[in-house]
């Protein structure tokens, strides 16, 4: 058999099959398309925050009122235990242990850790700049309460999950459960502000697209320069 044969063109295939499939990496235009996706997300978001801001900075939005009254009136003694239970987690108490988790688990996050813990960081900092900017009351008591910074902070930590486990190479049925898990998470932290009473729905709505905004600005741009 000559030398150009078969059996000594190539890899060996025992190698190839001890090293096991190969994937090929993302095309240029897939990540292109895929840091497009985000970037659009995150104006979209940034822009669902600015009008909510002018209607807060309105007084009370039409229709608000009624769902804060529909929403106490179900709420049980247990449903109110339940959300001064899970209230840690849109706060500094959460965003710290949820920072280390995600560089802890994600590999990719822990590549640009610094990017990560930055978005995480900001939002509810935002938040609260922006509470003073709009200066709408909460429904009961004197402090601001646009936006929300727990449902800001809950969702900031989702979407960068939501992320970094597309980016990873789990299996998808896991990653389809944990941003189950996630976002179900994160509403039930934002309803539990309505429940206890603590704000308007619009702040909770504006809390939401603030965090997500914050990730989706940080996945765009981990997407944009891919590492090395």
């Amino acid at each position: 058999m000559s030398a150009t044969g078969p059996a000594s063109s190539g890899a060996p295939r025992g190698g190839r099959a001890l090293a096991g499939p190969e994937r090929d990496p993302p095309s240029t235009d897939s990540t292109r398309r895929f840091a497009h996706a985000w970037g659009v997300a995150a104006v979209v978001l940034i822009g669902l925050v600015a009008v909510c801001a002018i209607l807060a900075a309105n007084g009370i939005v039409p229709g608000e009122t009624a769902v804060r009254d529909t929403v106490l009136n179900v709420s049980s003694a247990r449903l109110r235990a339940l959300a001064r239970m899970i209230r840690p987690l849109g706060t500094w108490w959460g965003i710290a242990p949820g920072i280390l988790l995600l560089l802890a688990v994600s590999r990719h996050a822990g590549r640009r850790w610094w990017l990560w813990s930055l978005a995480l960081i900001v939002a509810p900092l935002a938040g609260e700049a922006l509470q003073e900017f709009v200066g709408r009351l909460r429904p009961r008591g004197p402090a601001y309460g646009f936006p929300s910074g727990h449902a800001t902070a809950a969702a900031a930590f989702a979407v960068a999950v939501i992320y970094l486990m597309a980016r990873s190479n789990r299996s998808r049925p896991l990653r389809i459960v944990i941003a189950i898990a996630v976002a179900t998470l994160t509403l039930l932290i934002g309803m539990s502000r309505i429940v206890l009473d603590a704000h308007w729905p619009l702040d909770v709505i504006a809390g939401f697209a603030l965090g997500a905004a914050s990730a989706a600005t940080a996945a765009w741009w981990d997407a944009s320069h891919p590492s090395p």
